[in-house]
């Protein structure tokens, strides 16, 4: 007999009992600072939040504005969540410039590209 019934979809935020395989375009990871944050269940269940408000942004039953609003109010609570561990100095001086530095190369192509984009036919009326 075939059940109608789906299994339930959800992400592990478990850390990971083994390393992961390094990437296969880019090798090693070049941001492991970056990566441990980002396996914080704390950072997790944003990110989980944050796909969920941009995914009513494509639901034609859920409203625009409203998707927006929310997705708005998340990244703005988590930075203020990050600045009020920056202050209770829960990274040391050492974690904070480098993650900093990881931020800000990963970020650069992201950059290039939109500016790029934006000069091609977004912005340039």
């Amino acid at each position: 007999m075939i059940s109608d019934e789906k299994p339930p979809s959800f992400v592990s935020v478990e850390a990971p009992t083994e390393k992961p395989a390094p990437c296969t375009v880019h090798g090693p990871s070049q941001t492991p600072h970056l990566d441990r944050e980002l396996q914080q269940p704390y950072a997790q269940a944003m990110i989980q939040a944050l796909t969920a408000a941009l995914n009513d942004l494509t639901d034609e039953k859920k409203c625009t504005q409203c998707s927006l609003e929310r997705s708005s109010a998340l990244l703005t609570s988590h930075v203020r969540e990050i600045q009020a561990m920056k202050k209770k100095e829960q990274w040391s001086k050492g974690e904070r410039k480098a993650l900093k530095a990881e931020i800000k190369t990963s970020l650069k192509g992201v950059r290039k590209d939109a500016k790029t984009m934006w000069r091609e036919g977004m912005g340039g009326n």
